[in-house]
């Protein structure tokens, strides 16, 4: 067992704690029961009607403690403990773990108890007192305490916020002799785990004091060898029984841990460890020293039972940075692979008994094995077949949801369509993100039961484009750049298909990058890394065709890092409008560019369908200065727009 840690550890029956005890002559239903008694003669149940042996009682309002015959002999109290019951679970499924703070509940304090009758109850006089709030402010309708604790002269209780003004009416009130004094606040209540009892502090003080005469500040060794004759363990019954003593020394080890604010303060103030004449026989018992001192550099494991390197192979590449290992005295020295095999284990290890067994050159080798070259990162890979629809599809769809974002969700996305967005805001700064969290599906910060991740699932085009109105104004970088881009495509089988008729098989594009960002509402700009995935599909028949043959079925953005920058990136986009930029300032590509027939007549709808123009001028536009580059060739339409003949325009012809 471990060293005890609170009163608990030297009792062998532990009283009830929380509403929900059962069991026994302290079960919690007797209890309250007993309270009752108590408040009766007090001040509790001041309401309680005259007559009887008080232990009836009206039961109508749900107030007073019900008959009887009514209830099994529990009324109206036990009710409220099944409602509180009810109440926190329905808490737990709508809001998650009950220890997280719910956005509807107030958080009340309550001082006075600790001067009442009641407090010479097993529980303080905790659940008495909960009876006679919720009784007392249950007047009109039912008022249901969450969660409850008691912490030194105060009481902490959690309602709903309707319910609070219920129990703040109660200030003043006289509990079982006492005065209470109930306020709201808004400090974090406290938690179980957060109270030491004094037997535990006693422990850890004398811990501390055992650890404190075992470390050598010159050698920053930490002697914990022939613990069993130390006296001060001995006199706390550390060694009674084998799962003591183990626990104990897990304690030992966390507690000297703890000493050290950084891991870098531990890793220079604890470089040596001595476990020698432990009587181990296997480091599982030990095991903790890995976790807690991962860093040390020499370690004694002499003068103990270690028979085979099984026993040791459970710290098997553990400690990286061990230098010098100890295990003179132990059976294990007698195996003529030992020394192979804890070379193997740990990549550090020099020195073993005292025996140079590698040189530096061997062990820098060796941490560069533990360390492998990452993967290359290889260029975009588009896998979407002859017709080139991935390429296509984004050399379009990120100059529009630039510039058009209403006109690009009426022609890629229809009433299926999804769109959702993921914020990983991990440095710490809300206000760059403000705008994007309140869109935010990000199912890890919500939880899967927060009925957000459905709300936050953006369906059909005219939501989409609806929500997109809502974003910062962005700039993507031109398709000229490739290193700006890292694209992937794969096909994606097995979609329904918008016939009615079958399967159809679609494309799964990832695309990473990043964008230039103005956020005009908070006056942000800077810039985000991105990853946005698409799943493209067959489009659905319909009257007129629709734009293009395959449309979003599903667009998942996700958003990265945010780098600030002093002036704005962008300006807003304007709906129906392109970029105006002078064909003299677009610099083309170096060299032509070679595309197959298949791309170059998809190039050719595109630009048909944005511009209006013909096919021979579409391509006489693609094939010029643009170089079939399909953003500088909307820019060439946009500029010679007013030059071009009627003939030149699909309803002139």
């Amino acid at each position: 067992m471990a060293p005890p840690t609170g009163p608990r550890a030297g009792t062998a029956r532990a009283p009830p704690r929380g509403p929900r005890a059962t069991g026994g002559g302290g079960g919690g239903i007797q209890k309250r029961r007993a309270n009752a008694r108590t408040d009766r003669d007090g001040d509790v149940s001041m309401d309680a009607p005259a007559g009887g042996s008080g232990r009836g009682g009206s039961a109508s309002g749900g107030r007073g403690r019900g008959s009887k015959d009514a209830r099994g002999g529990r009324g109206a109290v036990n009710s409220r403990t099944s409602s509180r019951v009810v109440q926190n679970l329905q808490n737990y499924v709508s809001g998650g773990p009950v220890g997280k703070t719910q956005s509807n509940m107030a958080t009340l304090k309550i001082l006075g108890m600790s001067n009442s009758k009641a407090t010479g109850n097993r529980d303080g006089g905790l659940r008495s007192l909960l009876t006679f709030l919720e009784r007392k402010a249950s007047k009109d309708k039912a008022v249901t305490i969450g969660k409850s604790i008691l912490d030194g002269d105060y009481v902490w209780i959690t309602v709903r916020k309707d319910d609070a003004p219920e129990i703040l009416r109660l200030n003043g009130f006289t509990y079982a002799g006492a005065p209470l004094t109930i306020t709201e606040t808004t400090e974090r209540m406290p938690r179980p785990e957060d109270k030491i009892s004094k037997a535990a502090e006693e422990t850890k003080q004398k811990l501390t004091a055992v650890l404190a005469a075992r470390y050598n500040p010159e050698l920053k060794l930490l002697d914990l060898s022939s613990l069993g004759t130390d006296p001060i363990l001995s006199s706390m019954g550390t060694f009674d029984s084998k799962d003591r003593a183990e626990k104990a020394f897990k304690v030992l080890v966390v507690i000297a841990s703890q000493q050290y604010k950084t891991a870098a303060e531990k890793r220079e103030g604890i470089q040596a460890i001595s476990l020698a004449s432990n009587g181990l026989n296997d480091v599982m018992q030990v095991f903790t020293l890995a976790s807690s001192l991962p860093d040390i550099k020499r370690l004694d494991l002499s003068s103990n039972n270690l028979d085979s390197l099984s026993k040791i192979a459970k710290w098997q590449h553990r400690f990286q940075y061990l230098e010098e290992l100890h295990l003179t005295g132990n059976p294990i020295t007698t195996q003529p692979d030992f020394v192979a095999e804890l070379i193997k284990w740990f990549p550090s290890l020099q020195n073993i008994n005292g025996q140079i067994v590698r040189s530096q050159q061997e062990v820098a080798e060796a941490l560069k094995g533990m360390h492998p070259t990452p993967l290359p990162q290889f260029p975009s890979n588009l896998r979407d077949g002859e017709a080139n629809v991935a390429s296509i599809f984004v050399q379009v769809f990120f100059p529009m949801f630039d510039t058009d974002r209403g006109r690009l969700a009426a022609e890629f996305y229809d009433d299926d369509s999804w769109f959702s967005i993921q914020a990983i805001a991990n440095s710490g700064r809300n206000l760059p993100w403000k705008t994007y969290l309140k869109y935010s599906r990000n199912v890890h910060k919500l939880g899967e039961k927060n009925p957000a991740t459905v709300q936050r699932l953006f369906t059909g085009g005219n939501l989409i484009a609806d929500m997109w109105k809502a974003l910062p104004s962005t700039r993507h970088p031109s398709m000229e750049n490739p290193g700006a881009w890292l694209i992937d495509c794969h096909t994606f089988p097995n979609l329904a298909d918008p016939t009615g008729h079958g399967f159809a098989t679609g494309l799964l594009i990832t695309v990473n990058g990043q964008f230039e960002e103005s956020d005009t509402t908070e006056n942000l700009y800077g810039k985000r890394t991105f990853t946005r995935t698409f799943i493209l599909g067959p489009s659905k028949p319909s009257n007129p065709p629709p734009v293009h043959p395959y449309r979003v079925i599903s667009d998942q953005l996700t958003l990265h890092d945010w780098t600030p920058a002093e002036t704005p990136a962008v300006q807003a986009p304007v709906a129906n409008q392109v970029p105006q930029v002078p064909v003299a300032n677009a610099v083309p590509p170096a060299g032509p560019v070679i595309l197959d027939d298949a791309t170059k007549n998809q190039l050719i709808q595109e630009v048909m369908t944005r511009t209006g123009m013909t096919a021979e001028y579409s391509k006489l536009c693609l094939s010029g200065t643009a170089n079939w580059n399909f953003e500088l060739a909307l820019k060439s339409f946009e500029e010679q727009r007013a030059n071009l003949p009627p003939t030149a325009f699909i309803n002139a012809v």
